[in-house]
């Protein structure tokens, strides 16, 4: 399958409809929401979607870090298209564009539930488990 992965800008319709996938699939089964601050902060970020057949699928947010660095965040893919590689496609299209953009390393905050996922993608991680959004989760970077 072929993926339309691109950048969508902050506070377009496109972003609109990121930031709804991430809430069906990241905070609406937790019980949880973004508060208007949540977002607001989210205006310097990157958002970068994936398309396919123009219906949005997948989403991740690259969030500035240090310098050098940025946090790979709010990752999240349409239920009937897990297990089809938009997640995969995904990763590696936020690493290329990191690179292309003077980063050199990539960290995030993984759901211990999807771990296993970045570990396939070469994600290092030190096992140190802690909550975030009410479920367990671990960190874990990648140098690029």
């Amino acid at each position: 399958m072929s993926l339309d992965i691109r950048a969508v800008a902050y506070g377009t319709p496109d972003y609109e409809a990121a930031v709804a996938l991430r809430r069906a699939i990241l905070r609406t089964p937790l019980g949880l929401d973004f508060s208007a601050e949540d977002l607001a902060r989210e205006a310097a970020d990157t958002h970068l979607a994936a398309f396919n057949d123009g219906r949005l699928v997948g989403t991740v947010v690259m969030t500035p870090y240090a310098p050098g660095k940025v946090k790979l965040r709010q990752m999240a893919v349409s239920e009937d298209m897990r297990g089809r590689n938009v997640g995969a496609q995904l990763v590696a299209f936020f690493e290329d564009y990191a690179r292309h953009n003077g980063i050199n390393e990539i960290v995030l905050a993984a759901r211990q539930t999807a771990q296993a996922f970045y570990a396939r993608l070469g994600y290092a991680t030190d096992d140190v488990v802690f909550t975030e959004v009410t479920i367990p989760h671990v960190r874990m970077w990648k140098t690029l």
